[in-house]
């Protein structure tokens, strides 16, 4: 295979609300690409409770088998919708997904959504890298009884290898942005632990000379990412924490719905998705959000494509359709909101817009 062989992406929509949003992710992605003139391998597999009930599996032979030869191209990716439960932690340690990037970056057509005040998110362009394939989520599970009391535990471990590997891509990161690290750990009660994340920093720092680099306590990190979110570039950290402070970063935003992700390989091999989860209160309904969806196709055009002036283009298309378009979890008071596909298709239509003016200055 041939460095310019066509991408090949795999859809997997999962359940919930992932069917509805991993639809439109699609046709934004299919739109973007066909004005690009870029090509792809595009195919579809169910996953998740779908594919358990027909077949027993929650992820099916044949669709491990597709994954694992998209895996092994230079430039396979999936694109996620949602599951409860399994497979994504499968996917995530079969493929090392270890590098899991969160960025968060307010919309200014819909500050009035976030429950901050309008100053506070002045500036803010978040990016956290989360380790997405050790600590506790991983760590060694062991349950017992003492004394005829339960008791139950769950290792939080890392590799020195692990841990230089995550330190690396946050340092390059910051290194592409602005140049300002923090990594979030908590050394003050699990000291051995988050003293090798320390240590690999220290170490690491030095072939970053021009990356300013702080470390904050986690529960100091997730108090300063509401009263000074701005003052923060790239956030590094483990699986544990990541997972909390996205979260933190979403309500900045006003909606999980927002919040998009890519989950990096060392070989190249990515899978995008948004961080909102199946939500089975809302799934069906047409009320889900795509826009976390559309952001990870936007980093899918970044990192797997490498066409970040197309990547640009369709954040700008998000921008202009959230002046006029709302689902509503970003919906104010008299606005109209939209169905999720409504805002999919006012999504192309913005690209459309937007590509259509930059080719004519």
């Amino acid at each position: 295979m041939t460095p310019t062989t066509p991408p090949t992406v795999l859809v997997l929509p999962g359940e919930g609300i992932g069917p509805e949003v991993v639809r439109v992710g699609r046709a934004v992605l299919e739109h973007v690409l066909d004005r690009a003139g870029l090509p792809a391998t595009i195919s579809e597999h169910a996953v998740g409770r779908p594919a358990y009930e027909r077949t027993g599996q929650w992820l099916p032979d044949p669709v491990r088998d597709a994954l694992d030869q998209a895996a092994a191209e230079p430039r396979g990716a999936v694109l996620f919708g949602a599951t409860a439960d399994e497979p994504i932690g499968e996917l995530r340690s079969r493929y090392d997904l270890y590098a899991n990037l969160r960025p968060a970056r307010p919309l200014p057509a819909l500050h009035a959504v976030s429950p901050l005040r309008p100053e506070r998110l002045e500036g803010v362009d978040v990016l956290i890298v989360r380790e997405l394939v050790s600590d506790v989520y991983y760590g060694r599970r062991r349950t017992g009884t003492d004394a005829g009391r339960r008791w139950a535990g769950q290792e939080m471990y890392y590799r020195e290898d692990e841990v230089r590997r995550i330190v690396r891509c946050g340092l390059g990161h910051a290194e592409a942005r602005r140049r300002h690290l923090t990594l979030v750990h908590k050394a003050n009660a699990i000291p051995d632990v988050f003293g090798l994340w320390l240590d690999v920093l220290a170490e690491e720092r030095a072939a970053y000379p021009h990356v300013e680099v702080q470390d904050r306590y986690a529960d100091t990190m997730a108090m300063e990412l509401v009263l000074r979110p701005a003052d923060f570039d790239v956030i590094v950290t483990g699986n544990l924490f990541g997972d909390l402070l996205s979260e933190i970063t979403g309500a900045v935003l006003g909606s999980l719905g927002l919040m998009p992700s890519a989950s990096l390989s060392p070989t190249g091999f990515a899978l995008y998705e948004p961080v909102g989860g199946t939500a089975p209160d809302i799934a069906g309904t047409g009320r889900a959000n795509p826009l976390g969806t559309i952001g990870s196709v936007e980093l899918m055009l970044r990192h797997t494509f490498g066409a970040p002036r197309w990547a640009d283009r369709l954040a700008a298309a998000v921008a202009l359709a959230v002046g006029l378009w709302r689902t509503p979890d970003i919906a104010g008071p008299g606005d109209k909101t939209c169905t999720t596909e409504e805002m999919g298709a006012a999504v192309c239509d913005a690209f459309d817009a937007v590509a259509t003016e930059e080719a004519t200055e």
